[in-house]
């Protein structure tokens, strides 16, 4: 039996032309500790009674959802850029880096490795992403952060498998 125990870091890219899962895969900055979570719904169950022999029959919905959640501590222009969409600007003498959410939220989806020291290793094909643009206390005790959720969805290329533990 194996435990999965803290994490190295998370590492993500495009997926691959063919749907897989990308083999390109960096680090974006560093999240926040004990913000990372991965977690599955329940799936919804509907119990229909039947009039003959007054059995419940459960029927499953199939809505389960996996997501990775994690917060970005102090992320980048350029991390920001890349979760929420949009691109960085520079302009003016010096030169200064400048960034805007885009008021329309573009889809955005990305192969995911989370890294852990110990345990397991997990792999997301295809995870749309949604971020929350930068956001925290302002002051010296505090830190910026950005909340990135990762839905695990159905890849597009066949055979392919949506989430995946390995061993390390």
């Amino acid at each position: 039996m194996a435990w999965t125990f803290g994490v190295k870091r998370i590492l993500s890219g495009d997926k691959a032309a063919d749907g897989g899962m990308g083999t390109v895969l960096t680090e974006h900055d560093e999240h926040l500790k004990g913000t990372v979570v991965l977690e599955t719904t329940d799936e919804t169950i509907n119990w229909v009674e039947t009039e003959e022999k007054g059995k419940r029959i459960a029927i499953g919905q199939n809505d389960a959802e996996t997501t990775l959640t994690f917060e970005i501590a102090n992320p980048s222009l350029e991390t920001q850029a890349y979760y929420l969409g949009g691109t960085v600007e520079t302009s003016g003498t010096p030169s200064k880096k400048s960034y805007s959410p885009p008021a329309l939220k573009e889809v955005i989806e990305k192969s995911f490795t989370l890294e852990t020291k110990v345990g397991y290793d997990i792999d997301v094909t295809n995870g749309k992403v949604m971020a929350t643009p930068l956001g925290g206390t302002v002051g010296t005790e505090g830190v910026m952060t950005m909340k990135v959720v990762v839905t695990v969805q159905a890849p597009e290329k066949d055979g392919e498998n949506a989430l995946t533990y390995r061993e390390k």
